[in-house]
This record gives structure tokens, sequence and C-alpha cells, in this order.
């Protein structure tokens, strides 16, 4: 590898990095004030709510890579432009297409690196994500409940316990009054029982053992029964205890790209919207691959720019992700109901940007006589400043 691509790569990783740290912390500040949230208010432990953090950074990085690959060729290249450098190293006979090189090497590094993360990471953070969240809200549930008092925690429910392990959420000589159902009320007797969550249906629910159900309501005519029983199961509205600030619903990002070619094939089966899961997996491929075209099209885009520095290359950075994203967003919404096929929805950003990109590199390659003029205009001015 030559000094000049060394040189261009070292500058590029540095816009790069730095560029990354901006933009996740200013895409994540919300979601970090949500955690301080929850270690002050909530008394969530430390390790917990690093653990949250760490679950949603997969799925912000795949946002803010792209965005930062823009950044650092942006910013790279329209300093060499802003120099004179661009200039020099393009009168000395390096073709636009040669200095392309590094900037096409990096975007292709970040492309695997971007790859990585949706294909393998996101899901897995997805799904853990939504576990800790689940297991979090069972134990805030268990920790508000207090032995020996009856506790409307939950909607149309009260709970008396005996005893209760606040390691375990295990329950001695619970007694539950069920008033959900107007028409018949119920009143149960259970010698033990627990917590459970169910984090793939949202959910959460409370099962006995050994006890006995009283009914008596106008369905049963002014009739009165008693029902036994070894384990029941009872669903439970948690309301605010799983309304937790850090929830955010969470649909086929859990699954990797086979699992969702399965679904999409399960749904068309059955007649059902197939769409959702086609569009998301092109969406898992489409994003990662804008990084290569970012990284081109920075090179022409750059060179046409003689005055500016990073606030500009930034101000242009944010201006492209904003376009590209919206374009996902809006193609992603016409997938999902078939409006489109689902490959040219997640895809068509991504052309418009290697057409736009390719118009820009061939009329700046093209030009020599431009560049030879402005080439002679830079000497001129170099030669009379100090002077």
């Amino acid at each position: 590898m030559r000094l000049l691509d060394r040189a261009l790569l070292k500058e590029m990783t540095t816009a790069f990095l730095l560029g990354l740290m901006v933009f996740t912390f200013v895409l994540l500040t919300n979601k970090i004030l949500r955690l301080v949230e929850l270690i002050v208010n909530k008394g969530v432990g430390v390790l917990t709510v690093l653990q949250l953090f760490l679950y949603i950074l997969p799925y912000s990085l795949v946002v803010t890579i792209p965005m930062s690959v823009l950044l650092a060729a942006l910013a790279t290249f329209m300093r060499l432009s802003t120099d004179g450098e661009l200039l020099g190293l393009r009168g000395a006979g390096s073709s636009l297409s040669r200095l392309t090189r590094p900037a096409l090497l990096f975007g292709l590094t970040t492309t695997l690196l971007t790859l990585v993360i949706t294909i393998w990471i996101l899901p897995y953070s997805n799904q853990a994500f939504k576990n800790l969240v689940f297991n979090m809200a069972r134990r805030q549930v268990a920790v508000g409940i207090q032995e020996g008092i009856f506790n409307s925690a939950f909607e149309g429910l009260i709970l008396y316990v005996e005893h209760l392990d606040p390691k375990t959420s295990a329950m001695e000589g619970v007694f539950l009054v069920d008033s959900r159902n107007p028409a018949e009320r119920r009143v149960i007797v259970a010698e033990t029982g627990r917590f459970t969550s169910d984090p793939e249906q949202l959910s959460m629910g409370l099962t006995l053992q050994n006890g006995s159900i009283h009914l008596s309501g106008a369905e049963l005519s002014g009739r009165y029964r008693l029902l036994t029983f070894e384990n029941y199961a009872l669903t439970l509205d948690a309301g605010r205890s799983l309304s937790d600030p850090m929830q955010r619903p969470l649909g086929e990002q859990e699954l990797t790209l086979t699992e969702l070619r399965e679904r999409a094939a399960t749904l068309r089966t059955q007649g059902q919207n197939y769409h959702p899961p086609m569009v998301e997996f092109h969406k898992k491929l489409a994003i990662p691959f804008s990084c290569p075209l970012f990284s081109v099209l920075a090179v022409p885009l750059a060179s046409r720019i003689r005055r500016g520095g990073r606030g500009l290359s930034l101000a242009i950075s944010v201006g492209f992700a904003l376009g590209y994203y919206v374009l996902i967003v809006a193609g992603e919404g016409l997938g999902d109901r078939g409006r489109i096929p689902e490959a040219l929805a997640m895809w068509l950003p991504n052309i418009l940007i290697a057409v736009g990109g390719g118009v820009l590199f061939v009329r700046a390659e093209t030009h020599p006589a431009t560049l030879r003029q402005a080439w002679r205009r830079f000497r001129v001015r170099r030669t009379v400043a100090p002077q």
C-alpha cells in the first residue's frame, strides 16, 4: 500500500471514529436520559442499566456507521481540496479514480462491520433487550407486593400474600379477588404462587398451585360454584409496571436472514401479509452496502467544494443521511403494504446514491482542462501570496 493510501486511510479513520461517537451520542441522548432515570427513580442497578445500553447500541450503530463513513470521506477530501492538495495530486498525474481507492476500501470494510452487526449481533441484542426489560418488570412487580397487605398493583385485582420471597418471587398463602369481569366475581385461594413473564408475547402472568376458585355473579343466576385446582395460570395486566420508558416494540429485527425468509414463506402460505419480513430482509442488506456508495459519492462531491471545513462536511453528511433514511422509512412503509416490491423499496435509495455519485464522478474525472486551469490559478495564488 502506498504512503498516500495509508495517509488517507489514517485521516478517514480518525474522522470516522469522531463522527461515530458524535452521531451515536446524539442519537442515544434520549435513551441515555431514560437510563439515568432508571437508576435515580426506579433503583435499577448500574450493571443492569449498562446491559441495557449495550443491547440498544447495535441498533444505533447500524444508523450511525454509514453517516460516519460519509462524514469521514467528505472531511478528508474537503480538507485536501481546500488546502490545494487535491489539485496538486491530480496535477501530478493522480486520477480521481486512483484517489478514490482508499475511500472505497474504507467503505467496504465498514460494510463488513455493519453486516456483522445487522445479521448476527442485532437480532441477539434485540431479544436480550426484551428479555431483560421483562425480567426487570417482573422483579419490580414482586418488590411492589407487600406481605400481609391487600395490594392493588394490578387493574381489577386485589392480591393478599402471607409470605413473599423477594429473591425468587415465590409466594405462600395467596388470596386473590378478581373483579375484571363484572358479571362474574372470582375469589381465588392458593397455597403457593409465582409471577411469570413471557417476553415473546409481551405479557405477564401469575401461576398458582393447590387452591380453589370461588365463583359468584349474575352469570350464575345467584348460584355459587367452587372449583379446585392443582395449577392455575392467570394473565395479569401489569399496567404501569410494564410501561417502562426503555420498552420499545421489536418486530422482525429479532430474526436472522434465514428466519425472516421462513416467516415470510409461512405467512404467504397462510394467506397473510408476508411483505414485512421480506422488507426487513432487504433492509438488513441494503443499509450496510450504502457505506461504499457514500464513500465514493463523497470524493467527487468534496472535489467540487473549494472552501469549507469540518462544519460544512458535517452539515452535508447530516443532510444526505437524513434524505437517505427518509427514503428508507418511506420505502419500508410502501413495501410493508405491498405497494412496491420489497427489494426495490429498500435498494432504491442505494440506487439513487450510485447514480448520483456516478454522474458526479464522471463529470469530475472528464474535465482535464478545467483541472489544469484551477491548478494554474492555485500556483499563481501561492506565488503571489508571500509578496
